[in-house]
Formats: structure tokens, sequence, C-alpha cells
């Protein structure tokens, strides 16, 4: 049994065991004076003294590692601009606050894990940062050469959202997946890979190479990103720049060239997860806060300018859009950004302009596809259909895979009289770009023209059932208007499905079941519709595979939301609508 003592001379409190014979005062080690407090039952073994100092550091060193941890991921107070250095992730959090820009996925631009470093440990060889890192560039085309990842027209967004660098290094894992990869997901995994092996890698964008007869970023919206190695710290001297997806040997001048820093390269993803949600997920209000976040992080970018003027005018605010745009192109007079005016200008039904705009875009850029393109889609409107075959034909040899090509080819079909290649087209042109509800709307005109009234039917549905619900009852409306009082109606070979499907149901035997009424697909708030562009609604014939957000890199033109009904003229059967934006 144990007893628990009060020492008087010393005032401690203590406990003894009647076992170890009589009770002492184990400060004092006095006997006597001792007072009874009373017995104590023993319920554990008594913890050996050694255990006391090892829990207390276990406990600390818990505590330290909880803090390690939160103090990598939490803010850091900054201000100002972010230098030209890679940021930790605290810092990079900290200037993303600053610009009310904290969102998780721009956090990841940069981000590692351990398979990711795995690969930089065993590809980053060599003895300065700049043989590493040309060691690690080149696994990466490697990977290329095997098929991981491969080569593609980068003129519309990939149908999955963008991906930090350990997804990217997933996607390319196995030889022959043909990944769609963006430049910026290949540049940013190779920064970051590097990173982890204590090379200070920056991210760079280039609009021009030496030599090169085409853009880069043939859209004007995606950017084209590279590697950037100083020869000592970061921002000090003339940077080496590798390119991991396009094996780019030759180094672009520093006219065409700026290195980023980690913010900038933030304003990047965010610009390209703008342009996925807006063109896959037909959300224009999330992919304005996705620009506009961009927009704070980076606003010396034209392809950030020109995402946001597509989501602007798509969003009914066609005159900040056409801002957005003149901006770009003061801010980098390019052949992306001239083709992109040209959209604006044959809008605007202005062919001289659109033609000046592309003179100036095939000048520094003679092998432009989507310029010429562009180039066609005038010529056509112009009845210069000889003309604008030959466009086509070059367009379709520089760019097999141009994605508005197989409408402008409907167009030519259409004014040359051959309506079942134009519908041939516009067939192709669906099964490119099923998502989008503007190739459907400009199918559904080809079909009209065609006389094929089922096929136009399934578009017109289509494209109420994919358009934004703020957009669906102008669409509707409009549909109703150009392609006539039937356009909505369910189409008769599904009428006939319909109908015998109620003849042959229980309880209907014998009776005349009703065939297929059109289907209400009723009556939304918003006045606000969507134009198609000059190959489309506005201009009475098929309009480009894309339009509100000028996707195509100006493939014709821009499809505009607008609010005012004044604006908008019809033009007489078999015209179209015309769209004035001065008026």
């Amino acid at each position: 049994m144990t007893t628990r003592y009060l020492c008087v001379h010393c005032d401690h409190r203590f406990e003894h065991e009647a076992s170890d014979g009589k009770a002492r005062c184990p400060k004092c080690m006095r006997k006597g004076g001792l007072e009874k407090l009373g017995e104590v039952e023993a319920t554990s073994p008594r913890k050996p003294a050694w255990l006391v100092p090892v829990v207390v550091f276990a406990v600390v060193a818990a505590l330290a590692a909880g803090y390690a941890l939160w103090s990598k991921h939490a803010p850091v107070s900054v201000e100002g601009q972010a230098p030209l250095r890679p940021l930790s992730e605290g810092q990079l959090r900290g200037y993303l606050r600053l610009a009310h820009a904290d969102r998780p996925t721009l956090v990841q631009v940069f981000a590692s894990d351990d398979a990711l470093e795995q690969f930089a440990e065993h590809e980053a060889t060599g003895g300065d940062a700049l043989a590493k890192a040309r060691h690690l560039v080149a696994a990466l085309r490697g990977r290329a050469s095997k098929q991981a990842f491969v080569s593609w027209s980068l003129q519309t967004p990939r149908d999955t959202p963008v991906m930090a660098p350990p997804a990217t290094l997933s996607a390319i894992a196995q030889d022959g997946a043909r990944a769609h990869l963006y430049p910026l997901e290949v540049a940013s995994l190779a920064v970051a890979a590097l990173r982890t092996q204590d090379v200070p890698a920056m991210l760079a964008e280039v609009w021009a190479f030496p030599g090169d007869r085409r853009p880069p970023d043939p859209s004007g919206h995606l950017g084209y990103f590279l590697v950037a190695v100083y020869p000592g710290e970061p921002g000090e001297g003339t940077p080496t720049f590798l390119d991991p997806w396009g094996g780019h040997e030759t180094q672009p001048d520093a006219d065409h060239s700026r290195v980023l820093s980690d913010t900038q390269a933030a304003a990047a993803l965010a610009n390209t997860s703008a342009l996925y949600t807006l063109v896959h997920e037909n959300d224009p209000t999330h992919a304005l806060e996705s620009a506009q976040m961009a927009l704070s992080l980076d606003e010396r970018a034209p392809y950030v300018r020109g995402v946001r003027a597509s989501v602007l005018i798509s969003s009914g605010g066609p005159d900040e859009g056409l801002a957005e745009l003149r901006a770009a192109a003061q801010i980098r007079s390019d052949a992306p950004r001239h083709n992109n005016l040209a959209g604006v200008f044959m809008a605007q039904r202005d062919f001289d302009g659109a033609s000046r705009e592309v003179a100036a875009a095939l000048e520094s850029a003679p092998d432009y596809a989507a310029a010429h393109a562009t180039l066609a889609a005038i010529h056509l409107e112009q009845g210069e259909t000889e003309q604008g075959r030959a466009e086509l034909e070059t367009a379709q040899r520089l760019d097999p895979e141009l994605f508005n090509l197989p409408m402008i080819w409907a167009s030519y079909y259409l004014r040359t009289g051959d309506t079942q290649e134009a519908a041939r087209r516009a067939r192709e042109a669906v099964e490119r770009r099923g998502f989008d509800w503007q190739t459907r709307l400009s199918a559904a005109q080809v079909f009209h023209e065609a006389g094929l009234y089922d096929d136009m039917r399934r578009q017109t549905r289509q494209v109420l059932e994919l358009a934004p619900e703020s957009q669906r009852a102008g669409l509707r409306e409009m549909i109703l208007q150009v392609l006539g009082s039937t356009a909505l109606d369910q189409p008769f070979d599904e009428e006939d499905e319909a109908a015998q499907a109620a003849q042959d149901a229980p309880g209907t035997e014998g009776a005349d079941a009703p065939a297929g009424d059109a289907t209400d697909l009723g009556a939304l708030p918003s006045p606000d519709f969507q134009l198609g562009g000059s190959g489309g609604l506005l201009g009475g014939e098929p309009a480009p595979a894309d339009g509100p957000s000028l996707l195509g890199g100006g493939m014709n033109e821009p499809l505009l939301q607008l609010g005012d009904p004044s604006n908008i003229h019809l033009r007489g059967p078999g015209q179209g609508l015309h769209l004035d934006l001065d008026h």
C-alpha cells in the first residue's frame, strides 16, 4: 500500500511504499515531522525516470514538425512585385494573396512530389546547373520521341483541365500515351523538377524563334513557354532557353522572349484554366474570375488580355472585350494579335480592315495557317471563291488539324452550289467539336441551306442543351427567326420512333398515338443572345468552328453576345443577320 505524506519542515508532499521501511522526506531527508495524508492505491507501475524526458522530447519534436509543415504552406507577408527568382510556397502564396488570387491550384504551378523528385534525381545529372537542365530537358524530349506526348495545333484548349507538374509527369509515364500537353505544362514540369535539385530554373515565354515562319502560339491565347537557366543568380546575365515541348534548338532574342516571375507563371496557369472553363464548361462567370486573377498577376501578358477579351465578349461585354483585344495588340504587335483583330473587323463587316490585319499577320508569319484561313473567309465573304479556295488549300497544307477548316470549307461548297459536300464538311466539324454549341449552330445553318431539315433540328436542339442557360432564350428566338419556325421541332425520324413506341406501349393498342410534338424548351429570362460570325448567322453562311472567345485565332470572326437588340438587323430571307457594333 502506498501512503501520501506532507513534510511539515519543507512543505513537500510525496508518496511512500510501506515495504520500503520508514518514510523519509525525499527533499529535506527528515523522518520526523511527516504528516500522513491518506492511502493511495497503485493503479499502474511507476514510470521509469528516463521516460519523462523522452515523452517531452517527442511532444516537442511533433510540435516542431507541425510548425515546419505549417510554415512551409502558410502565406508569408510580402509587398510589391515578386522578384525574378524561385519563391517558396509560402512566399508565392503571399504574393497571390496580395493580388487577390490565392487559389490552391495556382500555388501548385511548380509543385513537386516524391515521384517528380526521383525523376529529377535520375535525369538532372551533370556538373553545373545548365548541364543538369540540359540532361533533364533531353529526357523529356526522349519521352516525346516515344510518343508519350505529341505536338498538336494548339488552336483551342484541351478538353481536360490544365495540370500541375506531378500530374503532367504521370500523364507521360508510358510510351505511346500520346498526351496532348500544353507547352506551359511541360515547361513547368521541367522547372519544378530542376528546383528539387537546387537548380534555380525559371519559366520563360517566347513568341518568335529566329527563322520560324509561323508563331509558336497560333491561337494567341495559350502562350508558348520554355525553361530559362541563368549562368549565376536568376535575373543576372543572359539566360539559356531550353524547349522541352517542341525541341527548338535556336535561342530566341531578347525582343521576342521574357523570363517570368513565379507569380507571372501562376498567371499563365490561371489564364489557361479560364480558357478551359469558357470553352469546355460553358461557364463564363467562373472563366471571368480566373481571367481576372491572371490579369491581376500579369497585366502585361497579351495572351491574358486576349482570353479576358473572349470571356467578356461571351458574357455580354463586347466593348470591354474589344478594348482588351486592342490593348493586347498594343502590348505585342505580332501575327496572332493581328489575326485576332481581323476577326473583330469581320464581326463589324469591315473587310478592308480585316484584310489589312491579316496582311500584317502573314507578313511576319508567312506560314501561319490560321491567318490563311481568315483570309479565305474574307475572300468568301466578298464572293471571291477561287481566291478563297486557294487560301483554304494553303491553310489545309500548313495545318490539317486546324479546327475551323471544315466549317470554312462548308462555306465554300455552299457558295459553289455543292450542298452535299458542304453538309459532309459540316458533319466533320461536328465530329471534331461536338462539345461546342457554336459549331453545332453553324452546322445547323449548313444543313438548312442543304435542305437537310432533320439534321438541322438535331443540331439546334443540341445547341440549346449545350449553351449556357443565360443565353438559351435569345438563341431560341434567333434560331426560330433565321432557320424557320420548325427549326426546334423534333426530327421526323425521331417522331416516328416516338409514335411507334407510344403505340406499342401497354394500354395503347389500337389507339392512335400522337406524333412527337415540338418540344417546348422553355423561355429563359435573359434577353441577351449570341450571334454567329460572318460565316454563321451574321453573314448567311456557316460560321467558324468557334465563336465567342476568338479561340480560333480569328478563323472568321467572334460571336458577340449583345444585350441591345437594336444593334441587330435582319437582312431578309436567306441573308442572315447584320451586326452593327457602332449603333
